[in-house]
């Protein structure tokens, strides 16, 4: 289940509906890992860790033309909005990727931070 909701006051404030849950990738999580050659032929890896800042959150599901009209709204009106889902709550923004064709939603959200409960 997904929830996108949004910061300020809107007509609409809150849209839920249910992922396709096979192609929804949520859980996807880099490190902020970089490798650099070395001129003695060997390289340097840097490991500075893992953030929930550096989620994508790739969205895929069956909307209705209503629940599709308020994502629309939602995305043309709003800067940042708050999703939810089984990795937690989040503070973000939705890509210029929203795409809805025929009811089939295509979404990637940009994670700024991952709220604490």
């Amino acid at each position: 289940m997904i929830s996108i909701s949004t910061t300020t006051v809107q007509t609409v404030g809150n849209l839920i509906f249910q992922e396709t849950a096979k192609k929804t990738k949520v859980r996807d999580l880099k490190a902020r890992v970089s490798r650099t050659g070395t001129l003695d032929g060997e390289c340097v890896i840097t490991h500075s860790g893992i953030t929930d800042a550096d989620r994508t959150l790739d969205i895929r599901a069956n909307l209705t033309e209503d629940q599709a009209d308020d994502l629309q709204t939602i995305f043309e009106a709003e800067l940042f909005v708050m999703l939810s889902c089984s990795r937690g709550l989040f503070y973000g923004s939705i890509d210029s990727g929203c795409n809805i064709s025929n009811g089939d939603l295509r979404m990637k959200f940009l994670v700024q931070e991952k709220m604490n409960a």
